[in-house]
C-alpha cells in the first residue's frame, strides 16, 4: 500500500513539475550572446560572449543553447562544437534560480566582412530529465571585420618612392606660417623641415608639417573585376587591402582620400563609394565600407565608376587599383594619360605574373606583388 502511495506521489509531482516547466522555464530567461568587440581587423583576436540570467524561482537543471557562425572564425577545438561549412556550437548550463553564468570564448577572425548570429534555438529539460522544451531566440548580434593592414615594411621601394612622390606634389603649397604637427621623417620630406630638437631627443629624424593652401585629393577608384578566374577572390581581397593601405598613407599626411569601387555592399547591393575627407574617423569610414564589399559578384562596369569620378578639370590625383587588364581598359587608361588626367595604375598581382600591356617599370603603372605579404 505504501509502496503505490508513493508511486502514485511520484506520477504526481512528475505530471505537476512537467506543466510547471511548460508554462514557466522561459518566463525570466534572458538569453544574450555577443561580441566583446563589435569591430576587429582581419587577423585580430576578439570574443563571443554568452549570458544566461534566469530571473525566477525555477531551477533550470538542463539548458541548452545552440547556434552557428562563420567558419572563419577559428576557435580553440573543443567536445561541444563542430565546423562544416559554418561553426556550429552547443553549450549546457544548469541555472539555479535567480543566477546569472557568463561565460567567454576567444577565437580569431581570419576573413574581413560582416557576421551575425541570427538565432539561437534553446533547449531546457525538466528535473525528471523526460521532457524537453523548446525555444527559438531572434535576437542577433554581429561584428565587423575590417580588411588586414599591409605592413609598411612589406611596401616596395617603388611603391614607397611612388606615394612620396604623390604627397610631394600635392603638399607642394604648403604653407609654412600654418604649422600642424610633428613626425617622424620620410624618405621624402626636405631636410628644411627637420625639427633637430625632436630628434635630438628621440634619435630618430622628426620633421614638422604643415597645412596646404591649396588642397587637392587623392581619389581611389578600386577594380574587382579581375583578369583571369583563377584565385579571383584572393586576388579582390588583396586589392582591398591595397587601397586601405594606401587610403592610410595618404590620410596619415592629411590629405584628403575618397574611394570609389564596382563592388557593392552585401546587404544593400549598392554601389560602394566614401567622399574625399581627411577628418578623424575618416579612415575608419573607408575601411568600414571596404569590409562590407560583396566580391563574388561584380555587376558595374569599372569603365562607368571611371567616368562617374575621374573629373578632367580638377587637380586631383586619380589611383586606379585594377587586376583586370584587358583591351577596354587599357584603351581607358591610354586616354586618360593622352588628355593629361594626373592618372596612376597599381596591378595587384603575383611575383610570376606578366602585367603586360603595362610597364611595371613606367612613371604611372606599378605592380604590387602580393605573395608572402599577409
Amino acid at each position: 500500500m505504501r509502496l503505490l502511495l508513493v508511486i502514485a506521489i511520484g506520477f504526481l509531482l512528475y505530471i505537476i513539475q512537467k506543466h510547471v516547466f511548460k508554462k514557466f522555464w522561459l518566463k525570466g530567461l534572458q538569453v544574450n550572446i555577443d561580441f566583446e568587440e563589435p569591430i576587429v581587423r582581419e587577423g585580430d583576436k576578439n570574443a563571443l560572449i554568452e549570458v544566461i540570467k534566469n530571473d525566477k524561482a525555477l531551477l533550470l537543471p538542463v539548458l541548452q543553447l545552440k547556434f552557428s557562425i562563420t567558419r572563419t572564425f577559428i576557435f580553440p577545438k573543443e567536445k561541444n562544437s563542430a565546423v562544416t561549412d559554418q561553426y556550429y556550437r552547443n553549450d549546457y548550463f544548469s541555472c539555479r534560480p535567480f543566477q546569472i553564468i557568463t561565460r567567454k570564448y576567444l577565437f580569431k577572425a581570419t576573413k574581413r566582412g560582416e557576421y551575425k548570429i541570427t538565432s539561437i534555438d534553446l533547449v531546457c529539460k525538466d528535473i525528471f530529465m523526460d521532457k524537453s522544451n523548446f525555444a527559438l531566440s531572434n535576437e542577433y548580434s554581429s561584428v565587423l571585420v575590417l580588411p588586414a593592414r599591409i605592413r609598411k615594411e612589406n611596401l616596395s621601394d617603388n611603391i614607397i618612392r611612388y606615394t612620396g612622390d604623390v604627397i610631394k606634389r600635392i603638399k607642394i603649397n604648403e604653407d609654412p606660417f600654418e604649422f600642424r604637427a610633428i613626425r617622424e621623417y620620410q624618405p621624402y620630406d626636405p631636410m628644411n623641415h627637420i625639427n633637430w630638437k625632436a630628434t635630438a631627443k628621440s634619435d630618430n629624424l622628426h620633421v614638422n608639417t604643415f597645412n596646404s593652401t591649396n588642397r587637392k585629393n587623392v581619389i581611389i577608384l578600386l577594380n574587382l573585376d579581375m583578369n583571369l578566374i583563377r584565385n579571383r577572390e584572393e586576388l579582390a581581397e588583396w586589392s582591398i587591402r591595397i587601397a586601405s593601405c594606401l587610403a592610410d598613407l595618404f590620410l596619415e599626411e592629411q590629405i584628403p582620400v575618397a574611394l570609389y569601387t564596382n563592388g557593392t555592399d552585401y546587404e544593400s547591393n549598392e554601389k560602394i563609394g566614401v567622399d574625399a575627407g581627411s577628418d578623424d574617423g575618416h579612415m575608419r569610414n573607408i575601411d568600414i565600407a571596404l569590409a562590407r564589399i560583396l566580391v563574388k559578384d561584380v555587376c558595374s562596369s569599372f569603365l562607368d565608376i571611371i567616368d562617374e569620378h575621374v573629373d578632367l578639370e580638377s587637380d586631383n590625383e586619380y589611383i586606379l587599383i585594377s587586376n583586370y587588364r584587358k583591351n577596354d581598359f587599357v584603351n581607358k587608361f591610354d586616354e586618360l594619360k593622352r588628355v593629361g588626367a594626373k592618372v596612376s595604375l597599381i596591378v595587384p598581382d603575383y611575383g610570376y605574373a606578366d602585367i603586360a600591356p603595362f610597364s611595371e617599370n613606367g612613371t604611372d603603372t606599378f605592380k604590387w606583388v602580393i605573395e608572402n605579404e599577409k
